[in-house]
């Protein structure tokens, strides 16, 4: 597929997923809205066709009409289904752009699916796939999250909708929720160990309420592996904000969608299998929304993420250092401090960096060793005149 096809494609449906907020409400203002963004997201996909098919390189496309678009498809025998609906879509758009006739809401919620279903054809006789599957192809960057929509959309053509769910649920539960598990935290109690941070980088579950990461509280209220999700809600609403995701997306799947839990040890899957979800919500309808829910959520958040720059700060990249004699480890940069460990001669450390000490003339190496056997961590300051940088 071309770039260029690809990046319009991206466009469409970013205004499709828009248009659908708006055009399944029963408010005449805001479902008229939906339909202008609507008929934008249809004239793009049919523009991003013709392009794909290399039509831009014998016509200038770009001056045709929303008519014209259709019809040149057709000549080149990619026939767009319900083009008569379609065209009665974008003169409802010359009504309420130009003369400011509102539609009314049943007629933009059906002329909605109309145009997707008609859509979905057309790429998938130009694509070979329809908008959802563009996007997972060539947008989720996670072979294991691809993998889980893969499935969805499979048990979706089967008309195994439950199961549907269930893989799309995995998808959240991998990308969101388990940020939130506090599995690993049966067993600790506070002040066990010297470093809550090193302990919080095994046991994972950083996001969730730090009250809830303790043995203590797991015994008196998890009562099934479920409840090992526990979201601190402010967390979970600060971060949909920031990676563009509606919060009402997010809770609709929650609550449309199974539970399911991954053991941390095992990586065995479990689902928590309740009648509303396998009677009521195992439907064509609910699958699909969900699937097209789930599937802008992540590639959202992968955006947001894609977007951002940082230094490599693996442990691997890290510089390596030795010290020359037995030397204190200080908890400051300070010789004053307390003591925290004596390391010894000829001891290999990671250098995090080399700074001033509090008194502005004694300078000080933050050093760290990890290492299997205890302690299994170790962080302070030593004086720098007493280390030497490994090549």
């Amino acid at each position: 597929m071309k770039s260029e096809t690809i990046n319009i494609f991206i466009i469409a449906k970013s205004l499709f997923d828009k248009a659908q907020e708006l055009c399944i409400v029963d408010d005449k203002y805001i479902t008229s809205t939906g339909l202008l963004i609507l008929q934008d997201a249809l004239e793009l996909v049919l523009y991003a066709c013709l392009i794909e098919l290399g039509i831009d390189q014998e016509k200038a496309i770009e001056n045709f009409t929303f008519d014209q678009l259709i019809g040149e498809l057709n000549k080149k025998g990619k026939r767009v289904n319900k083009s008569g609906t379609l065209k009665a879509l974008n003169k409802q758009r010359v009504l309420i752009k130009h003369y400011g006739q509102l539609a009314e809401p049943e007629t933009v919620k059906n002329l909605f699916n109309i145009a997707r279903e008609s859509i979905d054809a057309l790429l998938h006789d130009v694509v070979g796939r329809n908008l959802q599957e563009v996007m997972l192809h060539d947008l989720i960057h996670k072979g294991e999250i691809k993998d889980y929509f893969k499935k969805a959309a499979q048990f979706i053509r089967d008309q195994k909708y439950f199961m549907a769910l269930i893989e799309i649920r995995k998808a959240i539960f991998t990308e969101i929720e388990e940020e939130y598990s506090i599995e690993k935290w049966s067993d600790y109690e506070y002040g066990e160990e010297r470093s809550y941070l090193w302990t919080m980088l095994f046991r994972g579950g950083g996001k969730a309420p730090i009250y809830t990461r303790n043995k203590k509280w797991i015994e008196e209220n998890v009562r099934e592996p479920y409840d090992f999700i526990q979201f601190d809600h402010d967390r979970l609403r600060l971060d949909l904000l920031e990676w563009g995701v509606s919060t009402q997306d997010f809770w609709n799947l929650w609550r449309l969608t199974p539970k399911v839990f991954r053991f941390k040890e095992s990586k065995a899957w479990i689902v928590k299998n309740e009648p509303g979800h396998i009677i009521e919500g195992a439907t064509e309808g609910n699958a699909k929304y969900c699937l097209d829910r789930a599937l802008s959520l992540i590639i959202k958040k992968q955006g947001h993420f894609d977007l951002s720059r940082s230094l490599n700060t693996a442990i691997e990249s890290k510089t390596k250092v030795r010290i020359k004699n037995d030397q204190p480890l200080f908890k400051k940069a300070s010789t004053n401090s307390q003591i925290i460990a004596e390391v010894k001669k000829d001891d290999v450390f990671d250098l995090d960096s080399i700074i001033q000490g509090f008194d502005g003339k004694e300078k000080f190496a933050n050093i760290f060793k990890i290492s299997k056997d205890p302690p299994r961590y170790q962080s302070g300051y030593i004086l720098h005149k007493f280390i030497e940088i490994i090549e």
